[in-house]
């Protein structure tokens, strides 16, 4: 920062090279220059964190996705099990038919 001292060494400076006349000028000037760039430092900084919340949203959910894919790839196992079925008949008549139908098979086998 600019301390007393040296500010006052650039007026002078600036009063012996513009004068009198122009010195106004020239500080209307620098100060409308100054609160342009002010307005356009606010509206970039302003983008600027539009653009961070947007990007910080999209992680969120992209990481949110990438949960609920790995959670559903880790059920995967758990729900094949279940779709398993038993293929040994359970009653008295599933059992002779099995039994007759493995019986055939083995006479068809044989030479």
């Amino acid at each position: 920062m600019i301390g007393t001292q040296e500010l006052i060494v650039i007026l002078i400076v600036a009063l012996f090279l513009f004068g009198p006349k122009k010195l106004p000028e020239l500080a209307r000037s620098l100060g409308s220059a100054m609160g342009e760039f002010k307005k356009a430092q606010r509206a970039s900084e302003l983008e600027l964190d539009q653009f961070d919340a947007y990007t910080r949203k999209a992680a969120n959910i992209v990481a949110s996705e990438g949960k609920e894919k790995e959670k559903e790839q880790k059920d995967i196992p758990s729900s094949n099990n279940e779709i398993k079925t038993d293929t040994e008949p359970k009653t008295d008549t599933g059992l002779k038919i099995g039994t007759e139908l493995k019986n055939d098979t083995d006479l068809e086998n044989k030479p």
